[in-house]
């Protein structure tokens, strides 16, 4: 694990269309066969997702090599197994926003769409070069056009509704404040994988065992637990938010109760804070507008989740 980091920067940088999953409201088992989803009054074929499964393991392989889809790139979980469970969502994502772009009138011309596709020959210099990226990809240029498409309608669409925000004077700082923005912190985990595990490793903190044995013993990271458990210093941010939220609030040489995050459970003990006066409002503004607009954008898809009728 690098500092718990939430990206899956190695799985994200596959994505032709830049799309977050949702939590989304569905329906299991509500569809024929031959149908993965219903997005309102629109489907997702089966056909659909492994055209799409199919193209993103051959990107994985072309660019990581040929056992890259059943590389591990977080524990107990590959490249395969993830886009196999998360592929759906993501494409369902994708209808959401390419149908509310459209019902703002946006679209796209048969003109614009040949520029895009112009642009996209361009960056591969010959049209040699472009068949090739076609076939080592395993993608028919119909199915680069509609990725195109989207792509061009969703952000199209995300420069109305999120490009263009300014947050308040009021809402930056609330923000600030919120993310710690000028403090940081330095501690140390012991990751297992149940909540009795993490009890366990409490227990025997308490009766004198070291903090840093038992890392290397029992933490599940196994980068971290080399060190004794050491995490460094690191900010609000850079964590998921269970841990960040725990190690802020603690005192220097406390220990937690067991923390849950997606990684499983944390012991965690602080070692050290900091406070950069340095640190304001003003040097951080841009970082927290790009942060507002992220916050924004999580609402933008939960509320279209929501409005929607998805069946699985």
């Amino acid at each position: 694990m690098n500092k718990l980091k939430k990206s899956l920067a190695l799985v994200l940088a596959l994505c032709m269309v830049v799309a977050v999953t949702a939590c989304q409201k569905s329906n299991e088992g509500a569809v024929e066969e031959g149908v993965k989803a219903k997005v309102n009054d629109k489907v997702i074929t089966q056909e659909e997702y492994d055209e799409h499964l199919s193209v993103y393991k051959k990107m994985a392989e072309n660019q990581y090599g040929a056992g890259a889809w059943d590389m591990e790139v977080s524990e107990g979980q590959t490249m395969g197994s993830y886009y196999e469970s998360t592929l759906l969502d993501q494409l369902i994502t994708d209808l959401l926003l390419v149908e509310a772009a459209e019902k703002e009138g946006i679209t796209i011309s048969d003109e614009d769409l040949k520029g895009e596709l112009d642009t996209f020959k361009s960056y591969l210099e010959t049209d040699e070069k472009y068949k090739e990226f076609l076939t080592n990809y395993g993608m028919s240029e119909e199915y680069l056009k509609e990725s195109l498409r989207k792509e061009y309608l969703i952000n199209h669409y995300l420069a109305i509704k999120i490009e263009n925000l300014q947050p308040t004077d009021e809402e930056l700082e609330t923000l600030f404040n919120d993310l710690r923005m000028n403090e940081s912190v330095r501690a140390s985990h012991i990751l297992v994988k149940t909540e009795d595990e993490a009890k366990a490793v409490i227990d025997r903190l308490n009766k004198g065992e070291n903090f840093e044995d038992l890392a290397k013993e029992l933490s599940t990271d196994t980068g971290s637990g080399a060190n004794g458990g050491d995490l460094d210093y690191f900010e609000y941010t850079d964590m998921v938010q269970p841990f960040s939220e725990a190690a802020f609030n603690m005192e220097i040489g406390e220990i937690s109760e067991p923390v849950q995050s997606e990684f499983g459970y944390h012991v965690i003990k602080v070692t050290d804070k900091k406070v950069d006066n340095e640190i304001t409002l003003e040097t951080k503004k841009s970082v927290l507008t790009e942060y507002y607009k992220s916050m924004k954008y999580e609402e933008l898809l939960e509320n279209l989740n929501k409005e929607a009728n998805i069946n699985k």
